[in-house]
């Protein structure tokens, strides 16, 4: 008890320190960063730095830090937000970075991204009976990628719904999103965001195993060839103008398709099929998405075999459909409808990614759960 009570006195001394220090003193001149920062900032990192060192090293190396953007200008808050912490040391500051503090400077992109189905991704998985049932180990599972909805009062979570980095994050001003998801919470890298890997962390697996898909198809065998010599952190990346001879999630989805076009923050904005279902039908407007997508593919490849490509690929959907509504109609309970799901979007995937291994199986296994019930 006595050596408790001695940390904690140190810790109190400690403190009452750094807060005399920060009031005192000037505040660049108690901080060792060398980035141009706002006062505000310059106050947060006289605690800060000392502290998360390996975090303040970490956001000195980014874009933002070379901007003048820092710990204030991100974290600030609005005091009537129940995220909001007031009174922090004369200041109203947040920890959950909302996309609308994002786009005071980005708004082009939080545009985008606002219509996309990653914004709306918690509520795909809104229903889900693990999040009634065990809210821990959906909060360390569907969450961490889906993202929740935060409940916080005063600064601090009401329950296990923060922290969450999830991309459909429900955020206590209303908005929907988490650009870190991609971009990472401190550095700010273009090349985390480009990188197939980050899409990866979500993108994989039996139910959505488009990351395994394009790493088996040609595409993806002979990306990282190409890709180790090219520049994924460069402001105005346009594929079509590098060294990059392979495509990959970025590259298909999400960049300038063209010389003179403009990058998006809506990965659905060129897809013509929705694929997550067992049932797929198109997209609207899926023709002028199609369009777009295959602006993309005259980079690399001629009409015809982009042609030929979507005939097989719209083959194969409406292939898929036939074998996996088959199965369902025949299916007696709810878990072998997830199974058949799992399986069409596998297959329907895979066909996109031209991964013949995932449209194998997939069909494999939907055959087998047909004959099995009849």
């Amino acid at each position: 008890m006595r050596i408790n009570s001695i940390y904690l006195l140190r810790s109190i001394v400690s403190l009452c320190l750094l807060l005399a220090l920060a009031l005192v003193l000037p505040a660049q001149s108690i901080t060792t960063t060398t980035a141009q920062t706002s006062d505000e900032t310059a106050r947060c990192l006289t605690c800060h730095a000392p502290r998360q060192i390996k975090l303040v090293e970490t956001w000195e190396t980014s874009s933002h830090a070379k901007n003048g953007v820092g710990c204030y200008e991100c974290h600030k808050a609005d005091p009537k937000d129940t995220a909001a912490k007031n009174g922090h040391f004369s200041f109203s500051v947040q920890l959950p970075v909302s996309p609308r503090t994002c786009a005071e400077c980005h708004p082009a992109q939080y545009e985008s991204f606002a219509q996309s189905r990653h914004a709306e991704a918690f509520e795909t998985i809104r229903n889900v009976p693990l999040r009634t049932q065990s809210p821990a180990l959906f909060e360390q599972s569907c969450a961490i990628c889906h993202g929740n909805d935060l409940r916080m009062q005063r600064g601090k979570a009401l329950d296990n719904t923060w922290p969450n980095h999830g991309i459909g994050r429900i955020n206590t001003d209303g908005s929907r999103g988490n650009c870190a998801a991609c971009h990472g919470h401190h550095d700010d890298s273009m090349a985390r965001a480009r990188s197939p890997e980050t899409c990866g962390k979500c993108h994989h697996g039996d139910v959505g195993p488009a990351y395994e898909a394009w790493k088996a198809s040609r595409h993806g065998n002979d990306w990282h060839i190409t890709a180790a010599a090219v520049d994924l952190n460069k402001s105005d990346f346009k594929p079509v103008n590098e060294d990059l001879k392979r495509p990959d999630c970025f590259v298909c989805h999400l960049a300038p398709s063209t010389g003179i076009a403009s990058a998006t923050h809506n990965p659905g904005e060129r897809l013509s099929w929705h694929l997550a279902t067992i049932h797929s039908e198109h997209r609207e407007d899926w023709g002028d998405k199609r369009l777009a997508m295959q602006q993309s593919c005259r980079n690399c490849h001629a009409s015809t075999q982009i042609d030929m490509f979507y005939r097989r690929f719209d083959a194969s959907v409406l292939e898929f459909n036939r074998l996996a509504s088959e199965a369902a109609s025949l299916a007696g309970d709810s878990k072998k409808r997830t199974k058949i799901k799992a399986a069409a979007m596998k297959g329907k995937i895979g066909a996109a990614m031209l991964s013949p291994l995932h449209v194998r199986d997939a069909a494999e296994t939907l055959i087998d759960e047909t004959q099995s019930e009849k």
